[in-house]
Formats: C-alpha cells, structure tokens, sequence
C-alpha cells in the first residue's frame, strides 16, 4: 500500500507567475506583473487541492496497449545505430523543464515515477480533461502567434488566419492530436529560445510521441485520420533531425520517405492534371499550407547537398502555380524559386535521365533578378534583407554547380567570386528584434567553407557553424559539419590549396559517415 504524504502549503500565485518563477502580486482576476510583462496571465484556478489527484493518481488499466505506450527500442536502434537499452520509464530522467510552459511538470514528475503510475495514463487524461476547455485552444493559438514572432521575416500578406483556422480545426478532431500539439509546442519553444541542454529530453519526448503517432497509424482509421496521422509522424520525425547528430538524421529521412509518398498519393490536390505520378510535384507542394510535406522536400534536397547523396524522391520542378507568402517559406528562409533549382542541381549532379542541363541552370542564376513588390514586411528592413537572403543563395548555388556539377576546381574565378561575395552579403544580415533573431544561412555557409581558399573565410565559415544561438532553427545540425571541414582544410586544401568536390566528398566520408 503506497504511503500517503501529507500536501504542502496551498500556492498563491498565479499559474504563469508559477511556471515563470517569479514573484506574484496576487491581483485578480490578472496579476500585475503578467499586465505589464505582456504574459497571458492564467489565473489562481490550479489553487486548489482537488487538483493534484484525480487523474493523476489513478494507474492505467491497460499500460500495455495504450496508443502512448513508449516507443520500442528497435526505434531508437534505427535512428541512432546503438546497441538496444531497455528503457525503464520508472527511472527516466523527468522530462519537465522543457514542458514547463505547459503545465506538465506535476503530471510527469508524478507519472514517471517508481509507484508504477502511467505516464500514459496521466498524460492522456490530462489531456481529456483540460487540453478540451477552451482555453487550451486559445493557449494554443497563443504560443502560435508567438512563435511567428520568432520568424527572421514577418510578410504582411501573409494568411494567418487560414493558419489559425487550420490549427483550431485539428485540435478539435481527438484527444490525441490535443495531446500530441502539448508536446509540440513545447519542444518547439525550448527550439526557438536555443536550450540546447535538453537535447536527449527533447529526443525521448519526440520518440514517445513518434511511437504513439506510429501505432496509430497501424490502426483503422477514417481516412482523413490517417492522414493526419502521417503527417504528425513527418512532423515530429522531422523536428528528431534537428536533434540527432546528422549522419542519423539522414536514415531517419529514409526512414519516413514511405509515409511522406502516401500522404502525397492520398491527396488529389496537390498533383497537377495530365501529372506524372513517377515524380513529385515539387511547386505544388511549395504553394501549398502542408508544412510538413514542405519541411520534408526542403530537409529532402538540403540533405542531399549536404552530404553528396541521392534525393529521397524524383522531384517534378515544373513550375504550375505561382508561389505565395507560405509559412514554410518564412519559417526557414527558404525561396521557393532556389529550393526548386537546389533540387535540380542534386539531380544534375546524380546524372539522373531526368535531370535539366546545367547551361540552362547556370543561365536562370546568372539572369535572376529579385521580383520587386512581390512581398511586403512589416518593417522596411526586411525587405532589404530577403533580397540579401536570396542573392546569397542565388551565390551559392551557382558555386555549388560549378563545383559539384562541373568538376570546376575551387580555385576558378568564378567560384571564388562567389565565396567573396556571399561572405560580403550574409553579413549585411544583422541579429535583429528583442530575440535577437537571426536568418537561416546553412547552406550558403557550408558552400563557402568547401570552396573558402584563406584563413579569414574560413573562421568566418567555422564561427557561424559553432554558433549554437545563430544555428539553433537551421534544417541541420551545422556544428557536425565543422570536423568535416576540418579536415578537408587541414589535408588536400591545407594552405588554400585548390580542391573540388570530390575531396569534399571524402572528408565527409571520413569524418561524417552514413
């Protein structure tokens, strides 16, 4: 029989003065110090002491088969390529910090703990009983707004509404897509504010929730649910390849090419008429709101840049619609135009019977100019900046084809003109707003670094990839690739020596194997 303790003193605080660890004034119904910090204040309604049992404390009855189950370890052993360690949920670290914000510090430092409670059970229910109310739909839409603030770019024509519409509509279909965004939103939030010290938390949670979205989708399902499943298991998969180290990020890419094909294949809309099912219309998915499907061809072709390796899908880069102000285009400072010839070039590269010739990839670079008026920021700085940010890739592209495509040395005036001034205009893209917010610049950094002949660019290049508060939202990890690039600069191109792009290859091969 579990002993009973008896309860602390009842808190006085409001919830978000809690969470925040300060000091309340205690003023209802909203506190002061929440009025004039700007924080949503969440009330004194968790003072009680019903609170803390009830579904907290009731053991689940089915463990076993609950759809929250851990993930098994054959998961873990596919993602990070060790030996199989039973995880024993009892003796988990408690996953708390990071989920502060969203009040699951009681209900995971209750649940995994050695009484033999569910963490299933706690979770699940706390989500059937609070993440329903109306005020989880507006915490929600809340830490969305917030989490656009931590865009580089804010387009003024962007279409938050349809994006707001879009979140409430999933919420309101189960209690597991409630469940599930909880923990979204909190690993996005420890992501965006750069703790990095709960890398391995934020790893279990996003294989506990992998796991869940996984047994669900083996389940039969409406198929509008199944969909919504695959995409959650792109999701969350996606944001595990920011955290694991690359080289297992890559396999983990391979891994969720299936799912990414059948959420494809099951939706009409985005394949255009008279289309080729053999390839995927990449333009289509880039005009489209399907973050997920988006994030996946843009990790897809940065990955294969990256590593030298074959994309994951035949891409169709005929253009059919205009490209809008999407969210994924902002998220991760992305240009439609260059992420669609960034997966021609990959494709050139591998010499795939489909691929476009490279004199006409080079022409559309060489010729490119920025279309004026094509969006508007919220502040006059920003459209300065886009343009910045698409002359570097537009830079970098074109070394990238000359190198890796060409088998042009890097020593040609055409390539180091390229480095020259891609170094020049990445650093007109200063830190800006209260979150010192800064644009996400991978691949043109990773470009100049193979091709960078002196001293000076390559601490440049190797400074920017070990900023861990610069590079915390690329679609890599960069810091993996610094021992790549050290020991590319320190062997064939020590002393600025001329290289191309098959000592690149080699490094990479050495120090980051797949």
């Amino acid at each position: 029989m579990a002993q009973k303790s008896r309860p602390g003193p009842m808190g006085t605080s409001c919830l978000t003065c809690k969470r925040r660890h300060k000091r309340c004034d205690q003023r209802q119904p909203i506190c002061e110090r929440c009025e004039k910090g700007r924080f949503e204040c969440l009330g004194y309604s968790h003072n009680t002491r019903t609170r803390s049992s009830g579904f907290l404390m009731e053991p689940s009855n089915n463990s076993s088969s609950s759809c929250l189950a851990p993930l098994e370890n054959r998961y873990e052993d596919e993602v990070y390529g060790e030996p199989s360690k039973s995880k024993d949920l009892s003796k988990s670290t408690q996953p708390t910090s990071f989920l502060e914000p969203l009040a699951l510090t009681d209900i995971t430092s209750r649940s995994v703990n050695p009484t033999g409670i569910s963490m299933s059970s706690g979770i699940s229910a706390y989500t059937s009983s609070q993440a329903s109310s109306s005020w989880f739909g507006d915490y929600v839409l809340a830490q969305s707004d917030k989490i656009l603030e931590y865009w580089y770019f804010k387009p003024t024509n962007y279409k938050k509404q349809k994006f707001n519409q879009s979140v409430v509509e999933r919420l309101q279909s189960s209690n597991f897509t409630r469940w599930i965004t909880l923990v979204d939103i909190g690993i996005v939030e420890a992501f965006v504010a750069g703790d990095t010290t709960q890398s391995s938390l934020h790893a279990f949670w996003l294989d506990y929730v992998g796991g869940a979205v996984k047994r669900e989708l083996e389940r039969d399902r409406a198929p509008l649910e199944t969909q919504e499943r695959r995409t959650d298991w792109i999701h969350f998969s996606l944001m595990k390849a920011m955290v694991v180290k690359s080289s297992n990020a890559y396999r983990l890419l391979q891994g969720i090419t299936p799912t990414f094909l059948e959420t494809m294949f099951s939706d009409p809309t985005l394949w255009p008429d008279e289309s080729n099912f053999m390839r995927i219309p990449l333009s289509n998915i880039l005009a489209s709101e399907n973050h997920e499907l988006a994030f996946f061809t843009s990790v897809d072709s940065t990955f294969s840049m990256a590593f030298g390796l074959p994309q994951q899908v035949e891409y169709d880069s005929t253009i059919h619609f205009k490209h809008c102000s999407t969210s994924h285009q902002w998220a991760h400072n992305t240009p439609a135009d260059f992420q669609i010839l960034l997966t021609e070039i990959n494709t050139c590269r591998d010499k795939s019977p489909n691929a476009r010739c490279w004199r006409s990839i080079e022409q559309q670079l060489i010729m490119w100019q920025s279309r004026t008026g094509e969006h508007t920021f919220a502040e006059s700085w920003m459209t300065v900046a886009w343009y910045a940010v698409q002359e570097s890739w537009r830079l970098a592209l074109l070394a990238y084809l000359y190198i890796a495509v060409c088998d042009i040395p890097s020593n040609d005036p055409r390539i180091q003109t390229c480095v020259n001034q891609i170094l020049q205009v990445v650093e007109t893209l200063k830190p800006r707003g209260s979150f010192k917010l800064h644009a996400s610049l991978f691949i043109q950094y990773l470009i100049a670094g193979i091709c960078a002949r002196t001293e000076a660019q390559r601490k440049k290049v190797r400074d920017k990839l070990l900023s861990p508060n610069e590079t915390k939202l690329w679609l890599l990890r960069a810091s993996d690739f610094v021992p790549v690039l050290d020991h590319l600069w320190h062997g064939v191109a020590v002393d600025g020596r001329s290289i191309r792009w098959c000592d690149y290859m080699q490094s990479r091969e050495t120090m980051l194997p797949v």
